[in-house]
């Protein structure tokens, strides 16, 4: 029998010894876990585990909705910011790596970012390496706003940057939610903003509720030092994203509306101004713009005016007269009112039209001119003996009700509906819009209520709330009379209104091709309880409101314009003048924008139609005319600028020989070829207007001086 050799006896037995040992050590550990799950101190080290050092529990946040225009369009929505920083201190910015890398850095930030010259960037990185070196601060905003992710990433390329790690370079970017606005300031007082749980507005504040959405929360367990990682638990809740808000804004007409508002509140050195278009058959509102100028001439949308400011309406009101003495005292539009010149003395009070010089007009002519006196004295007239019966009648139009709306801030009507209580010129004030207070908002409905042939309805700025595409509920505008008046009646205040555009207070607004009914109005405005007028001058509040098309009402908009005019100061404070340019401008680009409101071509308008085309360059003329396939004719002479003549046949099209020692004659030539022209021969060249050109300011035919300076007019 072979023997085992020593040398291999002592290998097992070592190995035997070494399996022992693992089976001791085995043995060992299980009887420390019977001992810690079991043992006498196994309650205490079980609450300990189970303590805030190794469990936490950790709120996932909901995405919060986005809000669109009506037709689909992003108008507020969140993305991820970050806020660029630098640690001035990191343990690898040393001097060295420092100074080899802040001038192209410096470049490169005041290049992005195009608040600073680089020279400006380099001191400013300098100052805050030299302020962390004295250990008061070693973390600075680098930056002058916030970043896209996209952003950072082409940020991250820069100098220093590039090195992501944060001890070497220093960057830190704090990263965050942050609410956009991808219009910027358009409508961004209607859309508003969410600070906090106590401060928000808009949209934002009226319908948090459904946009927050509902935070999630995870419970979370510490494997080791600050390693923490998810379990699963009985109390893990996912979140639930915020619903999407779809509102009824159209955001070019907001935009048209704003830009319009904005040009007339800083040409007219005007306080404030409101602009709102609404759907006639829906109540939604299409824009709404909301602006206060500044004393450096700046506008912000800073308080909800339409909606908020009470005053008095003024002679927007006499409207609602108008349905009163026509519905109820049945008076008719031909009825005659001695006007008596327009300034007379009414229960001791002076009334006063701000038009004067009529005697007797009829009610339909009262109110195209906006007569204080007549509505006085036919109000008067017929409901002196029964004051009441006046302001029962306005409350049966709906004057007093309170509007429902979806914003917050919406304040309702003041009117005194307690005749016991009235002074003698209570009802005579009333008449033409004062002792009563309405914001714009209330009068729009009002006027809506007469292009909806007579049903009032509330205006609405939500119309449907959505997640993940899927409407989850939708919004319809309240019914809030039926009928306001009888038909016959609101067929006589069409009428009324529509002749206030044709032959009374807002004649000079008319549109081209466009039939408006509208109503001007200019209030004196009380400050606070100081009375009116005050620093030797008054406020006024002017304001127009209406709906076109006249004959098929689709659109109802009022502009409400508040202005200061200062003693013996000439301040532009009527309602036609003042707030008429904006209303004008947002009914022309509505009319623009809907060519179903256009009369159809004829075969004979085709045939006669020959289109104007301006003066200019011959060779671009012709490229024009050939591509439209226009029959012309074309003379041909000494240089390529054309004359343009039109008559029923075709185009004529002759060049024109210029000298160049001469002044041209550049009208009807467009700006740009007659700037080419002009500036060719050495003319310093301005102009207004737009168009082509009407006027210029050096006559055809002068001689031609260096650097002469030449003004065109343009129409």
């Amino acid at each position: 029998m072979k023997q085992e050799s020593p040398v291999k006896k002592e290998i097992i037995k070592r190995a035997w010894l070494i399996y022992a040992l693992f089976f001791l050590f085995g043995i060992a550990i299980v009887v420390k876990i019977l001992y810690i799950q079991y043992g006498p101190q196994s309650a205490d080290l079980k609450k300990r585990a189970e303590g805030p050092r190794t469990f936490r529990t950790d709120i996932i946040e909901a995405e919060r909705g986005d809000i669109y225009s009506f037709d689909g369009r992003l108008l507020a929505t969140t993305l991820p910011m970050s806020d660029l920083k630098m640690d001035f201190r990191a343990t690898g910015l040393t001097d060295s790596v420092f100074s080899a890398n802040l001038d192209s850095l410096s470049i490169l930030l005041a290049g992005f970012f195009n608040d600073k010259t680089s020279a400006q960037y380099r001191n400013m990185l300098n100052d805050y390496r030299k302020t962390a070196k004295t250990g008061q601060q070693r973390v600075f905003r680098i930056a002058p706003r916030k970043v896209t992710y996209f952003e950072l990433n082409k940020i991250y390329g820069f100098p220093l940057f590039r090195k992501k790690n944060s001890n070497i370079s220093g960057f830190i970017p704090e990263k965050s939610a942050e609410r956009v606005l991808p219009y910027g300031t358009i409508a961004s007082r209607t859309i508003g903003r969410r600070v906090n749980d106590s401060l928000m507005w808009g949209v934002e504040g009226a319908f948090d509720e459904y946009l927050k959405g509902q935070d999630g929360i995870t419970k979370m367990q510490r494997i080791s030092g600050s390693f923490w990682m998810p379990i699963a638990d009985d109390s893990n809740k996912e979140p639930l994203n915020g619903i999407d808000v779809i509102t009824t804004i159209d955001i070019e007409l907001q935009d048209v509306a704003e830009r319009a508002l904005k040009e007339q509140l800083q040409s007219q050195g005007a306080d404030w101004g409101t602009a709102i278009l609404m759907e006639v058959n829906t109540g939604e509102i299409r824009a709404m713009a909301n602006l206060t100028r500044r004393s450096n001439g700046d506008c912000v949308e800073d308080l909800n005016h339409a909606i908020s400011q009470r005053i008095n309406p003024g002679s927007t009101f006499k409207l609602a007269t108008l349905i009163v003495l026509l519905e109820d005292a049945k008076m008719s539009l031909d009825d005659v009112i001695d006007i008596d010149g327009g300034d007379v003395m009414i229960y001791g009070k002076r009334v006063r039209d701000s038009h004067l010089g009529y005697d007797k007009l009829t009610l339909k002519e009262v109110f195209e001119v906006s007569s204080n006196v007549g509505f006085a004295r036919a109000v008067n007239d017929k409901y002196r003996q029964n004051q009441q019966r006046f302001v029962d009648q306005l409350i049966k139009i709906g004057i007093n009700d309170t509007i429902p709306f979806q914003l917050e801030g919406y304040r309702g009507p003041y009117i005194h509906t307690d005749a016991k209580k009235w002074s003698g010129l209570t009802m005579t004030s009333m008449s033409y819009g004062y002792e009563l207070e309405m914001t714009p908002m209330q009068t729009l409905v009002l006027y809506n209520a007469v292009a909806n042939n007579g049903k009032m309805i509330s205006p609405i700025i939500v119309k449907e709330l959505s997640q993940y595409g899927q409407t989850v509920r939708t919004f319809r505008s309240t019914v809030l009379r039926d009928r306001i008046c009888s038909p016959s009646t609101l067929k006589k205040v069409k009428e009324s209104l529509e002749g206030v555009a044709t032959d009374g207070t807002a004649k000079r607004l008319q549109i081209d091709e466009l039939k408006i009914a509208v109503k001007t109005g200019t209030a004196q405005m009380p400050n606070n309880n100081k009375g009116y007028g005050t620093q030797g001058g008054m406020d006024y509040l002017a304001t127009i409101v209406g709906y076109f098309p006249a004959d098929n009402p689709k659109y109802t908009c009022i502009v409400a314009v508040k202005t200061f005019r200062g003693a013996g100061r000439g301040a532009n404070y009527y309602g036609g003048s003042l707030a008429g340019p904006v209303f004008k401008a947002i009914a022309e680009r509505v009319y623009g924008s809907n060519i179903d409101w256009r009369q159809p071509v004829t075969e004979k308008e085709k045939k006669n139609e020959i289109p104007v085309v301006k003066s200019g360059d011959i060779k671009y003329i012709n490229t024009v005319l050939n591509d439209l396939t226009l029959p012309y004719e074309q003379r041909r002479g000494l240089r390529g600028d054309a004359a343009v003549i039109k008559d029923s046949l075709g185009i004529k099209v002759d060049t024109v020989a210029y000298r160049p020692d001469l002044i041209p004659d550049v009208r009807n030539y467009g700006l740009r070829d007659a700037i080419n022209v002009l500036e060719g021969m050495g003319l310093k060249v301005s102009f207004t207007g737009k168009g082509k050109v009407s006027k210029q300011s050096l006559p055809a035919g002068s001689p031609v001086k260096k650097d002469q300076n030449i003004h065109l007019t343009l129409n």
